[in-house]
């Protein structure tokens, strides 16, 4: 029987991007394209590999209406997202995804929504090329304006301050916020680590 590996799974509150407020479940997958230096989940790489059947079943008996795929990098695990997606019709299945492997169109046939948070410049360029015209897909830029994400402001639908879990972080989001303001773009919070911090599960 077919596996997956699986980081963690956990039922929490979307904090960021166009569904930030809603009740998810979230399922992290192990395995990414990339080792960001603030990456704030580098514990996905510890994860375990579970049945396929399992994890359906845990979305079944989840009874929420979203299921937040994230990482690390789900497509890595794509056959088997896929899989799980074709097994569980009826809840709405988002993607948290650096854009690295969104290279196909499939994404319209499985994701009710992509929440893109590109790494370089020219996967930001690649993903707004290829998916503008896609209305459920946001290019989130995280960025603190003076380093971090400035190449790829052009091509975001929306910006997320960078946090630095520092007394910074809160000049930064006031930065990101008159930037968004002003150049008429949409600010997404990060309600989870600005009420929990760094807690995992939340």
């Amino acid at each position: 029987m077919e596996k997956i590996k699986v980081s963690e799974i956990f039922f929490s509150i979307q904090g960021e991007g166009r569904y930030a407020g809603c009740p998810m479940l979230f399922i992290r997958l192990s395995g990414c394209t990339r080792n960001c230096w603030y990456c704030d989940t580098k514990y996905h790489t510890k994860g375990v590999e579970m049945e396929i059947d399992d994890l359906i079943q845990r979305i079944k008996e989840s009874k929420l209406a979203y299921v937040c795929w994230t990482g690390g990098e789900p497509l890595l695990q794509r056959k088997q997202v896929y899989q799980i997606i074709d097994a569980t019709r009826g809840v709405y299945h988002h993607l948290e995804t650096n854009g690295d492997l969104l290279e196909s169109n499939d994404v319209y046939r499985y994701f009710h929504y992509v929440a893109c948070s590109p790494k370089e410049k020219v996967v930001a360029e690649k993903v707004w090329k290829q998916f503008k015209y896609y209305p459920e897909i946001d290019i989130k830029v995280v960025t603190d304006l003076e380093k971090e994400g400035i190449d790829m402001i052009p091509y975001a639908t929306m910006l997320m301050p960078l946090s630095t879990y520092t007394k910074k972080d809160l000049e930064i989001q006031r930065k990101v916020w008159d930037y968004c303001v002003k150049n008429n773009l949409k600010f997404t919070p990060r309600y989870q680590f600005w009420i929990w911090g760094k807690t995992r599960g939340i």
